[in-house]
């Protein structure tokens, strides 16, 4: 029996095995190629024949090959986070070159939500993202500049084109009730905190220089509470979370080089009068009553000898100050991954000369990922980025000549060698330079105890440090002595965090995630500071400090602890019902043990409807739609790091040296400044400071609770999606300094003082505006968002708090945005003498502050409490410098290996204040001729004479420039308020990628090629040179660093 079973299964094996080639000859294998629009190989892409579990992955190269069996309906199916599904019939095919197109929509595409990676159809919060390659090889020295435009909500204004200058960037409206003070969000970079508002600054260059943006992967941008609460006290302007490129698994070792030149355009020059024009324009202002005969007499040589050659020129000098900068940007990266492995090296060396001499910055941006797994259980992971940035300012802020008209030579005055260096600060001995160090990382070690439960421990770490050098010798200082300064910034903060992490995912549908976090968060900061007048040596350094010059110098240690405990809860069924909760407690050295400890919830829920068996009939039409709502209480931790304690002051004398800092409370001499010397019974002794707030131990956090309810919208097939939101924040507990009477000993008291709201509505829409199959793609994104600033809160019965001077004012008013301009409404020229409103009990025309009358050829202010006098209680609320309305708009195409990518973008709302025109009438109207426009000697602006009331019955756009009593050209009036609304085609990238079978001839996986023109074109009614480039208080004195157009060209190698 048992010998013909052996017989039998012998039988049956050998069949078996006979029939193995045939299965063999049975298969067939089908290769090919997945790239993008733009036929660059997209590695990673899962492939799968369709109804069964046979697939395989793109390598690094984008090629795969797979075994099917010969079937005429057998479908592969192509898919990639970031792209659209694409399912491909093989029919007769054994070889497929398949083209996936990016998802708009992105509903497949995996966000970061906190300490989560979750598919953005399951988030009930309003997260944007901006993918890296859309802003790659952009040329800026940072990346936050490259987002303007792109998110509905995320306002991005430069206010200077300095290279490595600040932006201003802020999530659903500005909240920082400190004047000029930005209202930045929170920066993650990889897990590694990055709080701006933290690191320090000696110049105010950007800490995000120290982060290569050709190293990142994808920007997400938390909007809302629910969405940043794990952050919790660091998250109430919301949060920007940075993922930086790593290598895709299988890939093997990939190289790629990549490069771009190119230059920065001349600024445009401030239009002037030059030669005959000016001398014209000059003598026809003074005889045409501007000046008195006994002045027209003594006239300058230069106005009244035309036919001399040496006052015969018409050089416009602005151009002195300007040149043309070149821009220089290398890349290399080497990366690969694989099961038990991962890293990726990059280096990065970015280069840029100012349009105005003297200006620059280099950097260089070493980084470093690499991530093992000793053990099946465990991963460890490092991650490592390095950036080393010297920036170079000219003359710093004693350079008063940049773009100022006044500051000029007139047009028919030759100047020497000596005074062009001064002008354009090429002065070997002149020195405004700064170095920042960064050294940003973290490593984390995770073990999965069982399936679906980890727990990870992560420490970061960011190291700062920022020295600045300021040297000025004597003969270029106005002092006429030796100027130097010192300062030098040190700051180092650690974190730690450990994390438990459970994933569970039922077959009936239920998906739960939960979250347990503790960490621990310190900080300490150095800063040293040393300045000198009167060095005894003209060279670069302040040793050398004769006895008797005026030396200050000070130091301060900061240190400032936190810790933390959150806990986070995220479920769905079956991606159609969304529910997400946030807890998160935070504590901070900052507070006094009673109010130390600060919590900040969160709740989400969403409703994918088009997940419901009922919605089906409809999806031909709507494809996606999905309801979410949220609400939330997000913190911040603001003030001085010891606000609970008193600062405390002694004053001594060094070396026969005064010690003093030019601060309230000091006395001031003909040589410097200095603090009034403190003893008792001829000791020195320790005071409160005058000049810092007193102590405020019930200072407490402020808190930020925030509403949103959204919807996404996808229309046929997703070829329209549709997002919108409306959010209303509020933010509480602001932090502010209010005036205490002096008999108390202090000149402020700190405390949570200011509420403010910001409410609003975005939108924003992407399309894809031809067929799938066509050859020529098209896709479009329109974003736009408003947003509605005011004050809710104020101490002192509600009462205004004014900035700056009475003439200049900027105010936090109940009920109004954040510093409103206070100005004198003008409503025109008055013609006439009869159209000056009359007193009628005193019979005299309407006075300013009391005295002179107002006069033809006046501007006609409105007298908003009518009592017939000008003066600052008829000062109105006149706009202010934040914007209503922010948007863009990205058109991109594609043509076979063709790109083309536009991007526009606009505000709409903002006001600026024009100090530069202003100060050039104010040139204009005066009586002395050797004072028009910086005097005879200085240049002349392009106003035309018939711009300037003259006579009566003009009907004129300015003041005449006939002089009287009455300031005609003030800075507060609204004459000098302009709209500083704009659109601006921001960018435009022009790109064509070789084909692979030409480039593989050569060793190279793709060669890509492009050029970029940056900052082409702006439309604004302002007439300033750029409404974006002002300061962040929307003053514009002239000397605005304006933004340069750019042009450059790359080229792209991956080996």
């Amino acid at each position: 029996m048992n010998v013909k079973l052996t017989l039998s299964l012998t039988k049956l094996f050998g069949i078996f095995f006979l029939m193995i080639p045939w299965l063999a000859y049975g298969q067939t294998k089908v290769t090919g190629m997945v790239t993008d629009k733009s036929n660059l190989p997209l590695p990673g892409v899962t492939i799968k024949l369709k109804g069964t579990v046979t697939g395989t992955i793109t390598d690094g190269s984008g090629k795969f090959s797979l075994m099917v069996k010969p079937d005429q309906s057998a479908v592969m199916r192509f898919s990639l986070v970031g792209y659209k599904s694409k399912e491909v019939p093989i029919g007769n095919n054994t070889s497929l070159n398949v083209q996936l197109v990016e998802d708009e929509n992105m509903l497949e595409d995996v966000v970061l939500v906190g300490y989560q990676n979750v598919q953005r159809k399951k988030t009930a919060g309003a997260i944007a993202t901006v993918k890296g390659k859309d802003f790659e090889n952009t040329p800026y020295s940072t990346f936050d500049a490259m987002l303007q435009g792109r998110v509905a909500g995320l306002n991005v204004l430069s206010t200077s084109g300095e290279p490595g200058g600040n932006t201003i960037v802020n999530i659903r409206g500005a909240s920082n009730v400190n004047f000029a003070q930005n209202s930045a969000p929170l920066y993650v970079i990889d897990g590694i905190i990055y709080d701006v508002n933290d690191i320090n600054s000696a110049y105010g260059s950007s800490p995000l220089q120290a982060i290569n943006p050709n190293d990142i992967e994808s920007v997400d941008i938390l909007k809302d509470a629910s969405a940043s609460a794990v952050y919790g006290a660091r998250a109430a302007n919301g949060v920007i979370i940075v993922k930086t490129k790593h290598a895709a698994l299988g890939a093997p070792p990939q190289i790629r080089l990549a490069s771009y030149f190119g230059i920065a355009n001349k600024p445009a020059l401030k239009p002037i009068q030059t030669g005959a024009a000016e001398r014209r324009l000059k003598m026809d202002l003074l005889y045409g009553g501007n000046a008195n005969y006994q002045s027209l007499g003594n006239l300058s040589m230069m106005l009244t000898d035309s036919l001399n050659p040496v006052f015969n020129n018409n050089t416009d000098w602005q151009g002195l100050f300007l040149q043309t900068g070149l821009i220089s940007n290398i890349d290399a990266s080497i990366a690969a991954a694989k099961e038990d492995y991962s890293y990726r090296f990059s280096f990065n060396r970015y280069s840029e000369d100012g349009v105005m001499k003297g200006y620059g910055i280099q950097r260089v941006t070493p980084r470093l990922f690499l991530q093992v797994n000793p053990a099946k259980s465990l991963q460890i992971q490092t991650n490592l980025f390095v950036g080393l940035t010297t920036a170079k300012h000219g003359q710093g802020d004693q350079n008063k000549y940049p773009f100022t008209t006044w500051g000029f030579p007139s047009s028919f005055w030759k100047i020497g060698k000596a005074e062009e260096e001064l002008y354009t600060g090429r002065y070997d001995q002149l020195m405004d330079d700064d170095k920042t160090t960064s050294i940003n990382g973290n490593t984390s070690a995770q073990y999965t105890i069982m399936p679906g439960l980890n727990l990870k421990s992560t420490i970061s770490y960011n190291i700062n440090n920022n020295t600045r050098s300021y040297f000025k010798p004597n003969l270029l200082s106005s002092s006429g002595l030796n100027e130097a300064y010192g300062w030098i910034y040190q700051g180092n903060r650690w974190e730690l965090e450990n994390t438990l992490n459970y994933n569970k995912s039922l077959k009936s549908g239920h998906n739960l995630n939960l979250i347990l976090l503790q960490g621990m968060e310190k900080n300490v900061n150095n800063n040293s500071y040393s300045s000198s007048v009167g060095n005894s040596d003209a060279v670069k350094t302040v040793n050398g400090i004769a006895s008797g010059a005026n030396l200050f110098a000070r130091s301060t240690i900061e240190k400032r602890s936190r810790l933390s405990w959150m806990g986070s809860f995220i479920y769905d069924y079956k991606s159609r019902y969304l529910l997400q909760a946030v807890y998160r407690a935070d504590a901070s050295s900052r507070y006094n043990a009673d109010s130390q400890w600060g919590s900040f919830p969160s709740i989400s829920a969403g409703w994918n409807i088009s997940e419901e068996k009922f919605f089906e009939p409809l999806k031909k039409v709507i494809s996606y739609l999905k309801f979410r709502g949220s609400y939330g209480i997000t913190g911040n931790d603001p003030g001085a790091y010891y606000a609970q304690y008193q600062s405390l002051i002694s004053n001594a004398i060094y070396d026969g040296s005064a010690l003093g800092n030019g601060q309230a409370g000091l006395t001031y001499t003909n040589t410097g400044i200095i603090y009034n010397q403190t003893t008792y019974n001829g000791t020195q002794v320790i005071y409160p400071d005058y000049t810092s707030p007193a102590s405020a131990t019930s200072i407490t956090w402020e808190r930020s609770p925030q509403v949103n309810f959204g919807i996404d919208l996808g229309l046929f097939n997703d070829r329209i999606s549709l997002t919108a939101d409306y959010y209303i924040r509020d933010s509480k507990n602001k932090v502010f300094d209010v005036g205490v009477p002096l008999t108390t000993g202090y000149a402020l008291t700190s405390n949570n003082y200011v509420n403010l709201r910001n409410s609003g509505i975005e939108f924003s829409v992407n399309t894809r505006n031809l067929p799938e199959k066509s050859k020529l793609q098209w896709n479009t994104n329109f974003n736009i968002a408003y947003n509605k600033n005011y004050i809710t809160k104020l101490p002192n019965g509600g009462r205004d708090f004014t900035f700056g001077p009475p003439w200049m004012q900027q105010t936090l008013s109940v009920g109004e945005p954040l510093f409103t301009y206070k100005v004198w409404d003008v409503r025109g020229i008055y013609s006439r003498d009869s159209d000056v409103p009359v007193d009628p009990l005193t019979g005299k025309r309407i006075t300013q502050f009391g005295g002179s009358q107002f006069s033809a050829g006046d501007p006609a202010r409105v007298d908003q409490n009518g009592d017939y006098n000008i003066d600052y209680n008829d000062l109105v609320s006149y706009g202010n410098p934040n914007p209503d309305i922010t948007g863009g708009l990205t058109n991109s195409f594609s043509y076979k290996g063709f790109t083309l990518d536009v991007l526009v973008t606009f505000i709409s709302g903002r006001k600026l204040r024009n100090g530069y025109l202003s100060d050039k009438l104010q040139d204009a109207g005066t009586a002395n001729p050797y004072q028009i426009w910086g005097g005879s000697s200085g240049p002349a602006s392009n106003f035309n004479v018939s711009d300037f009331w003259s006579q009566p019955g003009d009907i004129a756009k300015y003041p005449g420039l006939i002089t009287n009593n009455v300031d005609k050209w003030h800075i507060g009036q609204s004459l000098f308020i302009e709209d500083a609304s704009f659109i601006r085609i921001k960018n435009i990238r022009l790109g064509y990628t070789i084909p692979e079978k030409y480039t593989k001839r050569i060793g190279i996986r793709s060669i890509r090629v492009y050029g970029m023109m940056d900052n082409v074109k702006i439309w604004s009614r302002s007439t300033v040179p750029d409404p974006e480039a002002v300061e962040i208080t929307g003053y514009s004195s002239g000397n605005d660093y304006p933004i340069p157009k750019k042009y450059t060209f790359g080229l792209d190698l991956t080996f």
